[in-house]
């Protein structure tokens, strides 16, 4: 009996793993692990082959026609195993990126839309040949739609098929024209893939959306102007995606960066002027009020608990400047279990940069808002006080400071009083403190069917322009008005910003980031030369 050889050994081995990671792809993993395993077992397949193919002797034992035939079926079956481990691998596609930019890999923002449809949307794309940016948008949605059968793309030279374009309106180079059920949206100029994110959105929404921003009490509110001004900052990032330098010119206190962000994924807006309206009009899906400076006037507070108890959705983003007054306080808040003061929350501990009132939150609770949110900034807050909410209403503290934290009150002047490096008055109340928190449910006195949303939070910083771009302030603020208007089927994109990337920390991380780079790295050094030094004298 011959013994096995190293080489059969080997064999084997490849034919068991082949085996094995085949079975734990069909194993009910997920569709990209399965599929990934499924590709591990193929390139074990043809290993294998590789391994038995150069232990096959160049002729074979016996006769002409022997030989021929044992060659003939070795061929044969190496054939049909490659062809059988090829059509598998093609029925469970999985897409692979070796560069380090990622630079075949569709943003995020299309192929969360294109993981996620459940009715069918057709892409036609209208490209210049001529443009390497018009052709790495099409390789893009190419991988997309990959495997995804409710997407039907199809890309279309413009030159040879003019005719085509004008039958659907297309009247310039790089237009991608998106249907789905009775709806289209054209998009012009368009190279960069992640704006036909934003686009199938736009398409996919049922019906359209308004957002009703409330105005007359010193909002930053404005209608969206029909021109934005840019302006435009070379960096190595703008070269291969068009339109990444850019940077949006406007007033930080306004909220232009939110207003693109929604009206890039279909929302409507307009303002509200409460002290005119005897009503909230039925077409507000959600109304908005964000940073007002004055007090409501007698009866806005009515029109906005009379707006809930009829099922709205409302989200107010009140800063410590801002009087609350007993009328909000009594018509709104206190049914609810929630209170407000001017105050200014400071956290020693989590806060960005070396500002304390500036609290930083790494980490959420379960929620449909905060479910795919890194860091956030909340400058100059307010506490927001949660008692026991009225029975019928779930409440849920979305971000909250550090245990470490404590409020100082505003100045008498309006502005904030804060002593960066000092200690806290001995007076300071300690503690976490609520920054946002959202509640859903039936107001008190309504009717149980008439069930209300809605999201308090006590800064309107984090969505206006000087901080909308600052880690996931921008996606906190989208995720909030969607979750209002129950537009919670589709992902959460994270919005375009128009500013310079950059890199936020904790204080926390700028702490352990300079012990690590200033002194344990250099100690090491030098204690590596001193043992090294040692080791060689």
């Amino acid at each position: 009996m011959s013994q096995l050889t190293r080489s059969d050994l080997l064999a084997a081995a490849l034919i068991a793993a082949a085996i094995l990671f085949g079975a734990l792809g069909f194993a009910g993993f997920g569709e990209r692990i399965a599929n990934s395993l499924l590709f591990v077992a193929w390139s074990f397949i043809l290993l294998t082959l590789f391994v038995l193919a150069i232990r096959l002797p160049l002729r074979g034992r016996g006769s002409r026609w022997t030989s021929f035939a044992a060659n003939a079926l070795i061929v044969c079956g190496a054939l049909g195993a490659v062809i059988a481990a090829n059509v598998a691998l093609y029925r469970h596609d999985v897409h692979f990126d070796a560069t380090r930019e990622g630079l075949n890999t569709p943003p995020r923002q299309l192929a969360d839309v294109v993981d996620e449809l459940r009715s069918p949307l057709s892409l036609v794309y209208f490209y210049n040949a001529s443009d390497p940016n018009a052709l790495a948008v099409r390789d893009m949605i190419e991988i997309a739609a990959r495997n995804h059968p409710l997407l039907a793309f199809r890309a279309i030279d413009l030159d040879k098929e003019p005719g085509l374009a004008r039958d659907v309106g297309v009247r310039s180079y790089n237009t991608a024209v998106l249907q789905a059920g009775g709806r289209k949206v054209l998009v012009e100029n368009v190279t960069d893939a992640a704006r036909l994110g934003y686009a199938a959105l736009r398409v996919l929404r049922q019906r359209a959306e308004t957002i009703c921003f409330v105005t007359g009490h010193g909002e930053t509110f404005r209608p969206i102007p029909g021109h934005y001004h840019f302006s435009h900052v070379e960096t190595l990032r703008g070269h291969d995606t068009p339109g990444a330098d850019d940077v949006l010119v406007a007033e930080p206190e306004q909220l232009d960066r939110l207003q693109l962000a929604l009206n890039e994924i279909g929302y409507e807006m307009r303002p509200l002027v409460m002290a005119t309206a005897t009503t909230i009009p039925a077409d507000c899906t959600v109304v908005a009020e964000i940073g007002p400076r004055t007090a409501l006037a007698t009866g806005e507070a009515d029109l906005l608990a009379n707006y809930l108890k009829r099922g709205g959705r409302l989200v107010m983003l009140i800063d410590p400047q801002f009087p609350v007054g007993a009328d909000l306080q009594s018509r709104l808040l206190a049914p609810l279990g929630l209170s407000s003061e001017s105050a200014i929350i400071i956290d020693p501990l989590n806060h960005f940069r070396t500002d304390p009132d500036k609290v930083a939150i790494p980490w959420y609770p379960s929620h449909s808002i905060t479910a795919r949110l890194a860091l956030t900034v909340f400058a100059q807050a307010r506490p927001i006080r949660l008692s026991r909410p009225p029975a019928g209403v779930k409440a849920s503290v979305l971000a909250a400071s550090s245990q470490d934290s404590y409020l100082r009150p505003p100045s008498a002047a309006g502005g904030i009083t804060i002593a960066a490096g000092g200690p806290p008055p001995a007076e300071a109340e300690h503690g976490a403190q609520a920054l946002v928190v959202a509640l859903e449910g039936a107001f008190p006195g309504a009717s149980a069917d008439k069930r209300f949303r809605l999201v308090i939070s006590g800064t309107s910083k984090f969505a206006i322009n000087e901080y909308f771009s600052y880690v996931s302030n921008g996606e906190l603020s989208v995720a909030i008005m969607r979750w209002l208007a129950e537009d919670e089927t589709s992902p959460n994109l994270a919005p375009r910003t128009y500013s310079l990337p950059e890199v936020v920390l904790t204080s926390a991380q700028m702490r352990d980031t300079f012990i690590v780079l200033e002194i344990v790295l250099p100690l090491s050094t030098a204690l590596f030369g001193v043992a090294m030094w040692w080791r060689r004298r």
